[in-house]
């Protein structure tokens, strides 16, 4: 019985840093989106607003072509962090109904 119980501790304190983990995760994500997002929409914009005037028509091909592969590298990287919240957030998921299938298991045992 102690044994069981136990296991029921082991498992809460793993659902639980497992929560933890997950929010801190996701927090953090926030929190450098929208750094990721400025550092590619702004400075390639403002430097083509700022030279306008004095810039060849070709710098705005390189220009837009900048642009559009840093949104892709944006892309790919924001995508990449999401999926790292979205599998942390699954196992702590996971983890939580693993203790509640064991809780409920050992309360139908009593």
């Amino acid at each position: 019985m102690t044994e069981a119980i136990a296991d029921l501790e082991q498992l809460q304190r793993r659902a639980s840093a497992l929560t933890t983990e997950a929010r801190a995760r996701a927090r953090a994500y926030q929190r450098s989106t929208w750094v990721r997002f400025v550092g590619v929409f702004f400075p390639i914009p403002f430097v083509v607003v700022l030279l306008r005037l004095s810039i060849d028509a070709w710098f705005y091909y390189v220009a837009g072509a900048l642009f559009i592969v840093s949104a892709a590298v944006l892309y790919a990287i924001d995508g990449a962090a999401s999926d790292k919240v979205d599998a942390a957030a699954k196992a702590a998921e996971k983890a939580e109904e693993a203790y509640d299938k064991a809780l409920r298991r050992e309360l139908k045992l009593r």
